[in-house]
């Protein structure tokens, strides 16, 4: 186990700056995944981290040693790969020592560690096989295996998933996520996939054009997001921009916004323009005159286990919510929305 930390961490190709200022850290024996779309920074932060690339500047520290000068075969660390990296002439068994083969350790600790970690990751029986005769879905617990066995003192993954189906991205996801707390073993974990950050993770580090836009637990981001980038792209979000704000206590503001006057938990010092962002969940169908806000049903799609409606309000704001099956609407009919004020945020107004 060890205790990571990434600090101002710079990386630059050419004209085009990489990372700019990366800062985080992995308390021993946590899940910290890197979110974003592609070219945000989190795979060049991953590599930074295995050595695979230099950076032009901060540093990364393990239990308080910097490790930027330790060349990546002696860092100590395993690396998952979105690709897996099997050699296709060796067997499971072999793919998953070879490792413990280049440590030159004796043959029968090898094959020990390497059948323990075979029964760990679920692969029992099958170390005679060569990948092409496994699945994907066993492709890649060979990829986790060969990672674990070495013991390392951290765990770097890189979209391991991508490569499978929905049905094996949960299986695998799951049992990455029972082996690294089982082992205790600190992990950094990349993914553009919000479901999979939110499901994994003890702390998340949302990146933009090189930057951490923010780096707090998931709930903290699903919840409270400090910009609509973070909003938007950790889950589906309303927005209604408010036509004005005061501040009542500490992170607390009165709020305008279409047509209704509300008091709400938001990011702190918001002194500009200001919008709400209200989750579907949030949100509930009620008669016009029982709703904090009314407005004219403008989509509504039955999707077996629950009803999807968008809805126009007067101010001209669309509001997505998922209603409970049985509910009945149609479009043009005007409705009411209730909201839980404990899942409404306000954050400053950015243009998206």
């Amino acid at each position: 186990m060890a205790t990571v930390e990434v600090r101002d961490l710079r990386k630059r190709y050419q004209d085009f700056l990489a990372l700019d200022g990366v800062s985080l850290k992995a308390e021993s024996g946590q899940l910290v995944t890197l979110l974003g779309p592609s070219g945000c920074g989190k795979s060049t932060t991953l590599r930074c981290l295995a050595g695979f690339l230099e950076a032009n500047g901060g540093d990364i520290t393990v239990d308080g040693e910097s490790i930027l000068s330790t060349p990546a075969n002696r860092r100590g660390f395993g690396v998952v790969f979105q690709n897996y990296a099997l050699f296709p002439h060796m067997t499971v068994a072999e793919n998953i020592g070879y490792g413990l083969k280049l440590q030159k350790l004796p043959k029968s600790e090898i094959e020990t560690r390497v059948k323990d970690v075979m029964q760990l990751v679920r692969l029992g029986g099958l170390g005679d096989r060569l990948p092409r005769e496994i699945s994907g879905g066993q492709q890649q617990r060979v990829a986790l295996a060969r990672a674990l066995v070495l013991k390392p003192k951290l765990l770097l993954l890189d979209e391991p998933l991508a490569n499978l189906d929905a049905r094996l991205r949960d299986e695998v996801r799951w049992l990455i996520r029972d082996l690294q707390q089982q082992s205790g073993i600190t992990a950094f974990y990349v993914t553009h996939d919000q479901s999979e950050a939110m499901a994994m993770s003890d702390m998340v580090a949302v990146m933009k054009q090189g930057r951490v836009a923010q780096f707090a637990t998931p709930r903290e981001i699903y919840q409270k997001p400090v910009e609509r980038y973070v909003a938007d792209f950790t889950g589906e979000a309303n927005f209604i921009a408010c036509s004005s704000v005061m501040s009542v206590g500490e992170a607390r503001y009165a709020v305008t916004a279409a047509g209704a006057s509300l008091e709400v938990a938001g990011v702190p010092e918001i002194t500009g323009s200001a919008e709400l962002l209200l989750r579907p969940e949030a949100l509930e169908l009620t008669a016009p005159a029982a709703g904090t806000f009314q407005g004219t049903v403008t989509k509504s799609a039955f999707l077996g286990a629950a009803l999807h409606c968008e809805i126009a309000l007067a101010d001209g704001s669309i509001l997505k919510l998922t209603a409970e099956p049985n509910h009945q609407v149609e479009t043009g009919e005007e409705v009411g929305i209730a909201i839980d004020h404990s899942h409404t945020w306000l954050m400053p107004e950015v243009a998206p």
